[in-house]
């Protein structure tokens, strides 16, 4: 949208987004807005992490103190792991939406480095940790440091007794260890409430179909958000996900769901007002179609998941359309060719920042060059599984673009990443198969 065109008001759920949105959006460029909603927030975060692994929020000083603030920054800096850790207030229509796996990203790319280990306080209790880095695909220092954490408070510590478990795990020679033996401490003490049992990457997997759905519930409260935000509404990029949460992905589904529901219609509303004034010239016109063929295709793929019943693959998938439609909109206002930004083959909700990447199957000879995420493409060069997106087919769970071709349009087209005519598939009907 130019400069010229205000972004449409949305409906703000909770007052602190009411009070976020006055101070950090006006009417302006989307650049604009991009760089205020995002830049801003984390700036002092970045700011505060040049002196110290350790950034607390004034309003949690009284839970964690300075002088424990610094003895644990202290800790992290003797001994040389690129470990930090975060606690900021996170709330629904904050800049990230009050998601901890947001705020890890968006911190990673700009303070960056390849490598780095967060632990992020998620706003509910617990912390988040995340792991850059080779060999961090299946969990590292820190995401050993925040399970661990839980387990040894028992699911009921302090913000400040938290850290100080995750921090010391984190730190430990075996994390991964650590944290076996605290889960097996806290089953011996409460084997009333050993309701799982534990994959080998430390993925906890319900026992158990009743117990399943009650996880997958919880799960699907826990794990609300939506993806980052460029121009008014958020894009499929920068949710930096791990092969530990592959669950979740399926958990938060009836959020991506309704989050696709919402983009629909901004996007509807901005595509009118976009072409409102009958200003276009002729290649800002074609982008404009082009927008409003891919937002079609969302409408169909979204109508069809209400009436049939939804899945993780179509959801991502009317996300990814609702991009298509960002970039036309945006070729529109500017007068020129769009910008593709490919999706991560691997999964697309890691985003748009990908490049180009030769993957040779396991065991085979095979290769297809495809455009990956950064840490999807170091997992490949490693030999090892990116934490690709899944989905159900023939009563089993394996990477979406397994799914035989003639039975799925995503796992054909790799989201639009290995053909170019996504939009045109789903205007046929080849969604419905």
């Amino acid at each position: 949208m130019s400069a010229e065109t205000p972004l449409p008001w949305r409906t703000v759920r909770v007052l602190i987004a009411t009070v976020l949105a006055a101070v950090f959006l006006w009417p302006g460029s989307g650049a604009r807005a991009e760089t205020t909603e995002r830049e801003s927030p984390i700036q002092g975060v970045l700011d505060s992490l040049e002196s110290s692994h350790v950034h607390v929020d004034p309003a949690y000083e009284s839970a964690f103190p300075p002088a424990a603030q610094e003895r644990l920054s202290q800790a992290i800096e003797s001994s040389g792991l690129d470990l930090y850790l975060v606690a900021v207030p996170l709330v629904d229509g904050d800049a990230w939406d009050g998601e901890a796996t947001a705020l890890v990203s968006v911190l990673h790319d700009r303070r960056g480095g390849e490598r780095g280990h967060y632990l992020v306080h998620d706003g509910r209790g617990r912390y988040h940790g995340a792991d850059f880095g080779p060999g961090s695909g299946g969990g590292g220092p820190a995401h050993y440091g925040a399970l661990t954490a839980s387990y040894v408070t028992e699911f009921e510590g302090s913000l400040l007794e938290q850290a100080e478990a995750a921090v010391e795990t984190a730190l430990s020679d075996d994390p991964a260890g650590a944290y076996e033996e605290a889960v097996r401490v806290y089953e011996e003490a409460n084997p009333h409430r050993s309701v799982f049992w534990r994959g080998g990457n430390g993925t906890l997997v319900a026992v158990g179909g009743v117990v399943a759905v009650l996880l997958a519930l919880v799960l699907g409260l826990l794990v609300r958000g939506r993806l980052t935000a460029r121009r008014g509404r958020t894009r499929a990029a920068s949710i930096t996900q791990h092969a530990a949460f592959d669950n979740a992905d399926r958990a938060r589904l009836t959020s991506l769901v309704e989050r696709g529901g919402r983009d629909l219609i901004e996007v509807g509303e901005r595509l009118s007002a976009l072409g409102s004034d009958g200003s276009l010239g002729p290649k800002a016109t074609e982008s404009l179609q082009r927008a409003l063929d891919a937002r079609s295709a969302a409408a169909r793929v979204h109508d069809r998941m209400v009436a049939e019943g939804p899945t993780l693959p179509d959801a991502v998938g009317v996300l990814v359309l609702l991009d298509m439609a960002e970039e036309e909109m945006e070729a529109a206002a500017r007068g020129s060719k769009p910008i593709r930004r490919g999706h991560c083959y691997a999964n697309p909700l890691h985003g748009t920042g990908t490049k180009v990447t030769a993957w040779r199957e396991f065991g085979g000879v095979r290769t297809i060059r495809v455009p990956l995420c950064v840490e999807c493409a170091r997992a490949v060069r490693e030999r090892t599984r990116p934490a690709v997106l899944p989905a159900e087919y023939g009563g089993e769970t394996l990477p979406y673009y397994e799914v035989p071709a003639r039975h799925s349009v995503w796992a054909a087209t790799g989201y639009g990443t290995l053909t170019d005519d996504l939009v045109q598939r789903i205007q046929r009907g080849d969604h419905r198969r």
